[in-house]
């Protein structure tokens, strides 16, 4: 466990467990135990005594008295969870916000949209940006179908948050791939890991054409089966979601259930740590840069950077590009 995540700073955690485990200890043994100068361990203690975890002027070696660290600390992770709490609340407040923006502007469609209740997206970087939207607003369910063929490693990478934010809401997700799959093991430890977390995978032995229905409301499909670079169609139109709605049920009752081995291991693929851009890329996102930016002083385009980005999600576990930052720093990439 670490103290950080309810207030304390890592020079403070050390000084504190270090005088846990001998309060006798004076500032010149505290130092030698935490690595560092007595005059830091004089403001970690005074950090200490602002946490309410300790108190100053006590018949201590070190001056100072820890607080029973089943009350002190408690308090600490009560404070934290209200704090937590309010945070929860203020993100849904926005969340509601956001959907109800979202309402305005639905009321604004273009011609085509309003006539046919079809979007046509015709760039990658348009089709990644519908779906993360999309996935945003999804409630209760997520159904999709993969088309035949290998799955790409930046195609994973990509939809991997998005498929683990929607499992951590409850959705029912399920997903049929071809059994051409039981042959990949990049696609099998990425199955292994969304079923550990509540997704349900089938395979089929006919052909199939990449699919992904959301809540019933609302399907993306490619604008051509053969080549998903030419874009996708986001439909709304209710003849052609029940027929979408439909065609996934009978997929999905002709499926087998996947049977995955003991142990899965993923193809080969670079190592955690990263690389001199990465560790630039991850800086300039915690410093608040844009994209165009980033990719203006690392040297790449746009679109290179968020592929790098989703990838760097990805490894890190993360669902968003702050929550990758956090996670980032905490294991010292940044």
């Amino acid at each position: 466990m670490s103290l950080r995540d309810i207030g304390f700073d890592d020079l403070e955690e050390r000084v504190y467990r270090a005088l846990l485990a001998d309060p006798e200890r004076d500032l010149s043994a505290l130092a030698a135990v935490v690595g560092t100068g007595a005059d830091q361990v004089r403001t970690a203690l005074k950090g200490l005594v602002e946490l309410e975890v300790a108190r100053p002027d006590q018949p201590t070696p070190s001056s100072y008295g820890l607080i029973s660290p089943a009350a002190a600390l408690g308090r600490l992770v009560e404070r934290t969870e209200a704090a937590l709490l309010r945070k929860h609340r203020e993100v849904g407040d926005t969340r509601a916000e956001i959907a109800e923006l979202a309402t305005r502007a639905a009321r604004r469609p273009a011609a085509s949209t309003a006539e046919t209740g079809i979007d046509r997206l015709e760039s990658v970087d348009d089709v990644r940006t519908a779906l993360e939207e999309l996935a945003f607003f999804n409630r209760t369910s997520v159904f999709a179908v993969q088309a035949d063929g290998p799955m790409h490693a930046d195609a994973l990478a990509a939809s991997k948050p998005l498929d683990l934010r929607a499992l951590r809401r409850g959705m029912d997700m399920r997903v049929i791939y071809h059994e051409v799959v039981r042959e990949d093991r990049l696609v099998l430890a990425y199955i292994r890991e969304l079923t550990a977390a509540g997704a349900r995978f089938r395979v089929s032995a006919q052909p199939l054409e990449r699919m992904i229905v959301m809540d019933e409301q609302v399907a993306v499909v490619p604008i051509d089966p053969k080549d998903s670079a030419k874009g996708a169609l986001v439909i709304r139109q209710p003849a052609l979601l029940t027929s979408l709605v439909r065609l996934f049920h009978s997929l999905w009752a002709d499926a087998a259930e996947i049977t995955l081995p003991d142990e899965v291991v993923p193809a080969p693929r670079t190592t955690t740590e990263l690389d001199e851009q990465d560790r630039q890329i991850l800086t300039l996102l915690a410093e608040g840069n844009t994209d165009d930016a980033i990719a203006r002083v690392v040297g790449i385009s746009a679109r290179h950077l968020r592929r790098k980005i989703q990838s760097m999600m990805s490894r890190l576990g993360a669902v968003s590009r702050f929550e990758a930052g956090v996670e980032a720093t905490r294991r010292g990439w940044i």
